[in-house]
């Protein structure tokens, strides 16, 4: 399992493809600026690692946009 981390917004996302069962589990762990990591459960089965990641990064992104924006909301 190849890992890499992007930095998005004050956040880091590693994306994630677990090879399982012929296909690709995408999965993502978002750490925020305190350290606190959360992971997301499988997020879907793709053909190929590099779709898997891909969308893993995605769905990450959209995490913390979702994340940021609620804490606006809210203040």
């Amino acid at each position: 399992m190849n890992q890499f981390q992007v930095s998005y917004r004050g956040f880091v996302i590693t994306p994630l493809a677990a090879f399982d069962g012929g296909l690709y589990a995408a999965m993502t762990i978002i750490c925020d600026g305190d350290g606190l990591q959360r992971a997301s459960g499988v997020l879907g089965h793709f053909t190929g690692a590099d779709e898997a990641r891909a969308f893993a990064l995605m769905a990450g992104k959209n995490d913390v946009d979702r994340r940021l924006w609620h804490a606006t909301a809210a203040a």
